[in-house]
């Protein structure tokens, strides 16, 4: 018994050193190129992002929550299928996570010149 609980404690310090010596990770990107589930803030950036979408259908949401296949409903703040293109979507900064099938490479689109207006 004493011998499994130190080999336990064992492994856990060594899981712990090797998690607390990784390098930093990279500033998030500004294209998604292929289907996933990508963080917002960690993967990519919030903003305007356009993909040329296909005509068999691309599906996309934007997720409060990442669990399991990010299917379930609670947790989309919006979505859409369509097989039309292209396909453009706001990610914003309060989104968690951003899910993207089918819908080709996406991009980060620079964002609208100032109007000089109060507000813009």
């Amino acid at each position: 018994m004493r011998a499994s609980t130190l080999l336990i404690a064992g492994a856990m310090t060594s899981a712990m050193s090797l998690l607390g010596t990784g390098t930093a990770a990279a500033e998030p990107a500004n294209t998604m190129p292929d289907d996933g589930v990508y963080l917002v803030g960690v993967d990519i950036f919030p903003g305007v992002w356009e993909a040329p979408g296909d005509p068999n259908g691309c599906d996309w949401r934007r997720l409060w929550k990442v669990s399991g296949d990010n299917t379930d409903m609670r947790y989309i703040i919006g979505n859409n299928f369509t097989r039309f293109g292209p396909v453009r979507v706001e990610i914003k900064p309060t989104d968690v996570a951003f899910k993207t099938v089918n819908c080709g490479p996406w991009r980060l689109l620079p964002p609208p010149p100032s109007t000089g207006s109060f507000g813009g």
